[in-house]
């Protein structure tokens, strides 16, 4: 059987590994649902033969405490992974819970990997989170999805208001072009009108004296 160390011992590319433990958390959260734990979870119960997936599952003693101890487990072999392959892999799944806590700020600021979110390990190790690493990633991408339509819908607005205001100032144009057209007209209409009353006054005051 090739085991999850394996893998990784002779494949150093981390673009997959946060697919690769996104599928396992996965089925670790199924098992868990059928009230099965992992025993002694570690990249040797891991097999990478056909497909990634888990070897074994157990029914437990005390579910809710082996429960956590997956969780933490596969918590501390993805930072593992993340920490070691770029100078060969080590699993660090039985390293002490402590000494993740004590380091954690540390182990994350060492990891710069794309796909790596810090606060979820922080959330494990520091504040007893038992969230699925699966679970993690699928809000994560709830949130950036409505962030994104929130940006989206922003700069929707700020088009809206742009072409509103576009539009008024056209209008506005429009406006004072036909003042300005009914002015030019008014100008030429209003001394011919007065210059044509005035003229038909004078022939009728020359008819009158003509007259007598």
């Amino acid at each position: 059987m090739v085991d999850l160390g394996d893998y990784f011992s002779y494949n150093s590319d981390l673009s997959n590994v946060s697919l690769i433990f996104e599928n396992l958390s996965r089925q670790l959260k199924v098992i868990h649902s059928h009230m099965m734990v992992v025993p002694k979870l570690s990249s040797k119960s891991i097999s990478y033969d056909d497909g990634v997936q888990f070897e074994t599952m157990i029914e437990p003693y005390n579910f809710e405490l082996q429960k956590r101890e997956n969780i933490v487990s596969f918590g501390k072999l993805m930072l593992g992974t993340y920490l070691s392959l770029g100078t060969g892999f080590k699993d660090f799944s039985f390293v002490e819970d402590e000494w993740f806590a004590n380091n954690i700020s540390d182990i994350t600021k060492a990891i710069t990997s794309d796909n790596f979110y810090p606060e979820y390990f922080e959330q494990l190790f520091l504040n007893g989170s038992n969230e699925y690493y699966c679970d993690f990633i699928d809000r994560k991408r709830q949130e950036e999805a409505l962030n994104n339509r929130s940006n989206i819908n922003g700069f929707k607005k700020v088009l809206k208001t742009a072409a509103s205001s576009l539009y008024e100032e056209e209008e506005s144009q429009e406006e004072f072009n036909d003042y300005q057209k009914n002015a030019s007209i008014s100008s030429i209409f209003y001394p011919l009108l007065i210059g044509g009353v005035l003229l038909v006054t004078l022939l009728i005051f020359v008819f009158i004296k003509i007259n007598h």
